[in-house]
């Protein structure tokens, strides 16, 4: 893939496993933990004063292989601070720096303030700030609580990563472009090699309580029992290799790299997750049509065939990992197909629950929103509410809901420049694809497979979905042609 090198694709690989080692470690060595927080701070500080680039690379690797950014964590006082806040929080102040440092020095004609000022989509991200801004001074002003405002609203300031990305991947060298593309490819074999290796543990029952236990203490993924007796193994990160199967999916000159697409493909299978699997097969239609409209018929029906020889080496992948025979496999019943029928299971149930209290809320004040800690109480079926509370009466700020999570808390005014923001780059990937532009047109596949995703589960206001959002939206302008 991009004919990137495989000896560095190994020492990445390497070292990612080296730090989940150590994760595992510190669950029983606290102490250790947060001397690799602290190494990792180091590291990373020192990168982005040499290059703000090498820092940014540190900082999305974790995104793509985190999940929910709680490898290591290092207390302060009573609160547990992630290593993506850290991260992330260092990479904006050296930036911040470097910005000023070049605008005191050059003024005007300073690189950092060019690049974010010819930005094309900085007017499209500025409005979207400013509702986030609104959905902020909203919510003190409706008294949601700063506890609460602050759990809803923490993972927007993510956003100011933009800036930092502009002034490292607008316009930048074709080297940049590469080391980004081998951190991104290193990550999404990764989370696809971790997926198997967890399926091979839960269907052989090795280790698997020191796992669970880390699984549960990191927030990496969750693993469940599914009806067909086949372990579901979700992780957060996922969807990196699914846009990696997308991207894939419209570079697909060689017969080479169905291996590496069924790879990714089956992380997306054994997550069981139905929101995953819709936005892949509408993000596969719209790239279908899109073949049919830029090329030709011979071509879409090559990535049919393609995609269902992709399909068939994944199932048979999944399959082969579960039977091993050493050491014994637990018994199960391979259907894939009883988790699309168990439409009636608890968190589902839950799910379509929330819909009218939801709905209700939003009708208080649908043009500007309640701001962010807002909450809504409705009875839920999913057992581990239940294990809280009996009654199953529950109060939550974090909605399952994604669209309509921002439409309660930004207002529709809010929802629309996000929504306009999406258009946007899906619709410069549509335009910008001369010489058979084939990154440009998977980034587009890959923002409609987030974009119907965060229908039923939230990833456009998570970072996982945020870090990807960014970065498209400046990968996607590259030999733009509008």
């Amino acid at each position: 893939m991009w004919n990137t090198n495989q000896k560095k694709i190994s020492i990445l690989l390497l070292v990612i496993l080296a730090l989940e080692a150590l994760s595992f470690l510190s669950l029983s060595h606290i102490f250790f933990g947060q001397l690799v927080f602290i190494a990792l701070i180091i590291a990373t500080l020192l990168f982005s004063i040499y290059r703000l680039e090498y820092g940014l690379l540190i900082v999305l690797a974790e995104l793509f292989v985190g999940s929910m950014g709680h490898l290591f964590m290092f207390p302060l006082g009573t609160y547990q601070l992630p290593i993506r806040i850290a991260l992330w929080l260092l990479v904006v102040l050296v930036f911040i720096v470097k910005f000023l440092v070049q605008l005191l020095k050059h003024k005007e004609p300073s690189l950092y303030w060019q690049k974010i000022k010819n930005f094309p989509l900085l007017k499209y991200f500025g409005l979207l700030f400013l509702f986030i801004m609104v959905g902020l001074f909203n919510g003190l002003l409706r008294q949601h609580g700063l506890a609460n405002i602050f759990t809803d609203f923490n993972a927007w300031p993510y956003f100011l990563l933009l800036f930092p990305i502009i002034v490292v991947y607008y316009e930048g060298r074709d080297k940049v472009y590469d080391r980004l593309r081998l951190v991104f490819l290193a990550s999404a074999i990764w989370v696809s090699l971790e997926t198997l290796a967890l399926l091979f543990v839960f269907t052989h029952n090795t280790g698997v309580t020191e796992i669970y236990n880390w699984l549960r203490r990191t927030i990496v993924g969750e693993v469940t029992p599914t009806l067909s007796g086949w372990p579901r193994v979700f992780i957060q990160g996922q969807i990196y290799p699914i846009i990696a199967f997308l991207l894939l999916f419209w570079k697909q000159r060689r017969v080479a790299d169905l291996p590496l697409a069924a790879l990714f493909l089956s992380s997306v299978l054994i997550s069981f997750s139905r929101s995953f699997w819709v936005g892949l097969a509408v993000a596969i239609i719209f790239s279908l049509i899109l073949l049919w409209r830029f090329y030709s018929l011979s071509r879409l029906l090559k990535s049919v065939l393609w995609t269902l020889g992709v399909g068939l080496l994944s199932f048979l992948l999944i399959y082969l990992i579960a039977v091993f025979p050493c050491p014994q496999p637990g018994a199960f019943n391979a259907d894939f197909l009883s988790r699309l029928k168990s439409a009636n299971d608890a968190a589902l149930a839950s799910r379509w629950s929330l819909l009218p209290a939801l709905a209700k809320q939003i009708e208080r004040n649908p043009l500007l929103g309640q701001g962010y800690g807002a909450t809504v109480t409705y009875y839920s079926r999913d057992p581990r509410i239940l294990q809280q509370s009996p009654s199953g009466l529950y109060t939550t700020s974090a909605f399952e809901w994604g669209y309509l999570d921002l439409w309660l808390k930004l207002g529709i005014l809010g929802l629309l420049a996000y929504l306009l923001l999406l258009y946007k780059i899906i619709k410069i990937g549509i335009i910008n694809n001369k010489n058979q532009n084939y990154l440009v047109l998977g980034i587009s596949a890959s923002i409609v497979f987030l974009a119907v995703t965060n229908i039923f589960t939230p990833y456009l206001n998570h970072p996982l979905g945020m870090g990807f959002f960014l970065i498209s939206s400046c990968l996607i302008l590259r030999d733009r042609v509008y």
